[in-house]
């Protein structure tokens, strides 16, 4: 087993992630620019570092769970970056969704120094990270992956090895486009069902049982029930994920016709405000468009 692993970016995924390594028994170095953040995780038994650099110095492992291209380079390649540390032999784990272009970038800026990036993006929202429920999509070096399988297993409920670096992305997008249309899929029937009169609560107990039912409408119901949406997946952030799918379906020139009509009901939530709560707020988009009246609970 690994001794120390260091989770760089500890953001809704990457606290939840640290939370439930200490939890199976690693050391866990953490690290994030935001003290808010930083004070959390070390409420939750996270020993903090000052940089990347540190991190890099310390633990045999570090997972990357980060926001955006820009703070990807700024770990990797930046002042007080994993590169200023960067040793023989150290695995980094990149989880984030992020343009493979920019992720192989890092990977080749490491294999210079003699480490191994590996890109492993995650399945699962915000929520699911808490309780385990999420999937490692292992791609890369296969060797380097194996090293740190026990390592994801201590927050994760499955690890896949799909190929070559870059496929970890691509299996990633694959599964974010049902996503985005899974949850579009069950906000629709939620609000089709409510404007007929049902409850919300009869709805999430029902139909989320029967032959319709999916992931999204079990982890996304019980918001659209209670028309409220703490965010597990920012509908800002969304916005990046799905810009990512669309470019790479345009790359393969394959047609996605639902994901493209599922984009304009996220674009219509960041048109009312709504960039900051839960992708599940859809629902409330939908219940505005069919001017469905509903009583707060």
């Amino acid at each position: 087993m690994t001794q120390a692993v260091a989770v760089i970016g500890l953001g809704i995924m990457g606290s939840a992630i640290s939370a439930n390594l200490v939890k199976s028994g690693f050391t866990v170095l953490g690290y994030d620019v935001s003290q808010a953040a930083r004070a959390a995780a070390q409420a939750a038994g996270v020993r903090l570092v000052d940089s990347p650099r540190e991190a890099a110095q310390s633990a045999e492992a570090l997972l990357l769970s980060l926001p955006s291209v820009a703070a990807l380079d700024a770990v990797v390649a930046g002042e007080g970056g994993i590169l200023d540390a960067a040793r023989s032999g150290l695995v980094v784990a990149e989880l984030s969704t992020l343009p493979i272009e920019d992720k192989l970038r890092s990977h080749d800026a490491l294999a210079a120094a003699g480490c191994t990036l590996l890109d492993c993006p995650l399945s699962g929202t915000g929520a699911q990270a808490v309780t385990g429920d999420l999937t490692v999509y292992m791609s890369g070096d296969a060797a380097a992956a194996e090293r740190l399988r026990p390592v994801f297993a201590g927050f994760s409920r499955g690890q896949d090895h799909v190929g070559a670096f870059g496929n970890g992305m691509k299996m990633k997008a694959v599964a974010n486009l049902l996503v985005a249309i899974h949850n579009c899929a069950a906000a629709e029937a939620f609000v089709f069902g409510m404007k007929m009169g049902l409850d919300p609560d009869l709805i999430l107990r029902v139909a989320g049982n029967g032959a319709g039912g999916s992931r999204m409408f079990e982890v996304r119901g019980p918001m659209m029930a209670r028309d409220d949406y703490p965010a597990t997946m920012k509908v800002a952030v969304w916005q990046k994920d799905m810009h990512i799918i669309g470019e790479m379906a345009k790359q393969a020139a394959c047609p996605t016709p639902l994901l493209n009509t599922s984009a304009v009901l996220y674009d219509a939530a960041m048109a009312q405000g709504r960039s900051q709560q839960d992708t599940g707020s859809v629902c409330a988009v939908l219940g505005e468009m069919a001017r469905l009246e509903r009583s707060r609970r």
